[in-house]
């Protein structure tokens, strides 16, 4: 099998589906990492071998031919499986978002991560986002904010035109739907804003997709500093819109994640307008880079860390029981132990 042929840090990536295969595309554009493609599905080794990407057919091998850090982009039902065999061998673990399926389950990775001195780290790529940044930068020009609306809709089908969506992992009640496949959006609303105590949240499939898990979530809830934050997700929408709005005592900021733009609209109307030519490879790449960086000791404070992918997760498992019960849910955050490097 191919081995990494540089001195550089070495990467292994577990799971070659779309997302893996975006991590082995930017990491190797980046230059100066080493990286080693472990496939789901062994039989992929051969196709990967022969694309130029250096394999194993383990983690247990990545390790042995000297990887320190691994990226999970497995399905999200093997993630907490595959970051905990990470652990074992002594990696360090970058797990693509969702952390897990629930936070109890995912609670289980970040403390083994923990006890064995490893890190545990959430790919939440949004916040990499130059534009995002632009938007977190100015956000203090609002003055006091007292609403967020945040949108994040998108066509299931187009996600992946080549593949049958209703039998990906979207598709999956216990494992997909919207929640976990857009829950960036939970965790960037926790990150700019803070966490909130209870969520109020309405969860449909309208049958229009013919897929198991919810098409569509409505999330409410008042952040710790002040505003009403309210989210829209779906399966449903075309074209696709992604986006952030922040109001305040001062005007409104927008942030367009298609268009990669930021808005800002002062009080007496004035409109300025700055664009981002960030690619979303670069994005990937950045997060890595960070990643890495992270467990040098060198934190990055737009990296999501175990606790934060325990938060979001939180809050999601707060949102389907208040879905089921009609009422507000206070939020049970699971606590890593107390010497978690998270």
């Amino acid at each position: 099998m191919a081995h990494p042929h540089s001195n550089g840090p070495i990467v292994a990536v577990v799971g070659t589906g779309s997302m893996g295969l975006r991590h082995l595309r930017a990491l190797g554009a980046a230059g100066a990492v080493n990286v080693i493609a472990i496939p789901s599905r062994l039989e992929r080794l051969t196709v990967l071998s022969a694309a130029g990407h250096a394999t194993a057919p383990s983690i247990a091998e990545a390790a042995r031919r000297g990887a320190a850090f691994c990226i999970v982009a497995s399905d999200t039902s093997r993630h907490v499986q595959d970051g905990l065999e990470a652990v074992r061998q002594g990696l360090h673990v970058l797990v693509e978002k969702p952390l897990a399926r629930h936070a109890a389950e995912a609670a289980v990775l970040v403390r083994a991560a923990a006890d064995a001195g490893r890190g545990c780290y959430v790919g939440c790529t949004l916040r990499f986002a130059e534009a995002l940044n632009l938007f977190r930068a100015r956000l203090p020009e609002l003055g006091s904010v007292h609403d967020v609306r945040i949108e994040a809709q998108s066509y299931l089908p187009a996600w992946r035109p080549d593949r049958n969506f209703r039998v990906s992992y979207s598709a999956r009640a216990d494992e997909g739907g919207v929640l976990r496949d857009l829950i960036h959006e939970v965790d960037y609303a926790g990150w700019l804003f803070g966490w909130p105590l209870s969520v109020s949240a309405k969860l449909r499939n309208h049958g229009h997709l013919g897929i198991a898990s919810e098409e569509a979530a409505d999330l409410f809830w008042d952040a710790p500093f002040g505003p009403t934050v309210s989210i829209r997700l779906d399966y449903l929408t075309v074209p696709t819109r992604r986006r952030l709005r922040a109001s305040g005592a001062n005007g409104t900021l927008e942030w367009d994640a298609v268009a990669g733009s930021v808005a800002m609209t002062s009080a007496d109307g004035t409109l300025e307008t700055t664009q981002a030519s960030q690619c979303r490879d670069a994005m990937v790449a950045a997060q890595a880079i960070a990643f890495i960086a992270a467990c040098g000791g060198h934190a990055d404070d737009r990296l999501a860390t175990g606790t934060d992918g325990l938060r979001a997760l939180a809050v999601c498992d707060a949102a389907r029981e208040s879905s089921a019960t009609g009422r507000d849910q206070l939020i049970r955050h699971v606590s890593p132990c107390a010497t978690s490097p998270v």
